[in-house]
């Protein structure tokens, strides 16, 4: 390996995994060539932790995984890291207020789990058909909000509501937490909210340098918005083929194929020289 990268940082949706959610044999076969020489691989997701690890179970060695956008580390190695970052009790009171008026249900992120403020059941299963794969699900009410350990919060509703709340939420000058809006479906937005520090970039950062790792040390992939961050600011940063827009015009490179076709991971045999290895 003729490079000096000492680290590689690695979104899921989009760029590890397949559209079906898989992790194929090819991508697992690289990820494990650079660990085994050496290389840190710190998986970077928006999505809760335990659906991360099962989704990461195939990669059987020890990486780490920045979940929630880096709210939550998880390393089987004893990495010092901050405390994960919880949204503030009165920002949970504030919004769930707000997503009531604009009448969107939120949902919670807690404990690993997806916590629904929903009325019955029934409510739920309706809720969990439309939304999909979440996790496990626990149901609250109004009276027994997560305020105190809630990871992130997120409304999914029309676009226009959900761009409603953006610009509501903006006209605030004291907001203490932190925006992103991301596409769900046709005419179909989700906004998520979380800690202000919440960043997968700087929480990857915090993480390599318990092992000497700087930032022009590391290659860092991903496909959407939330990547932009962590794709801008490190040594080499690399859309996918199949990238937002904005990924693509930031990135430093772009890969010649897309995640339904190994991209990630010919892109990387490629960088590190790893057919010298077999």
């Amino acid at each position: 390996m003729k490079n000096n990268f000492k680290a590689v940082m690695i979104d899921l949706d989009g760029t590890l995994l397949t559209d079906d959610k898989k992790i194929t044999d090819f991508s697992n076969q690289i990820l494990k060539k650079l660990y085994d020489n050496g290389i840190k691989i710190i998986i970077a997701t928006g999505r809760g932790l335990s659906r991360a690890k099962q989704l990461t179970e195939k990669l059987d060695f020890d990486k780490i995984i920045l979940a929630n956008n880096g709210a939550i580390i998880h390393s089987s190695s004893n990495i010092a890291t901050d405390e994960d970052l919880m949204l503030e009790s009165n920002v949970v009171d504030e919004l769930s207020t707000l997503s009531k008026k604009y009448g969107i249900r939120p949902y919670f992120f807690v404990e690993n789990k997806c916590a629904l403020l929903i009325q019955d059941e029934e409510d739920k299963n309706r809720f969990v058909d439309s939304v999909g794969d979440i996790g496990e699900i626990m149901t609250v009410s109004e009276r027994n909000l997560p305020i105190d350990d809630c990871v992130s919060m997120i409304m999914i509703a029309g676009k226009e509501r959900i761009y409603d709340i953006v610009e509501h939420i903006k006209t605030n000058p004291n907001v203490t937490y932190h925006i992103h809006t991301k596409y769900f479906s046709k005419n179909i937005r989700m906004l998520e909210v979380q800690n202000v520090n919440t960043d997968k970039y700087k929480r990857a950062i915090h993480v390599l340098e318990h092992f000497g790792i700087k930032s022009d040390e590391v290659v860092a992939i991903g496909d959407a918005h939330n990547d932009l961050e962590m794709v801008v600011n490190s040594g080499l940063g690399v859309a996918m083929k199949n990238s937002d827009d904005i990924l693509k015009q930031n990135a430093d490179i772009i890969t010649q194929y897309t995640n339904e076709q190994d991209g990630l991971a010919k892109f990387l045999e490629e960088l590190f020289e790893l057919r010298d290895y077999e």
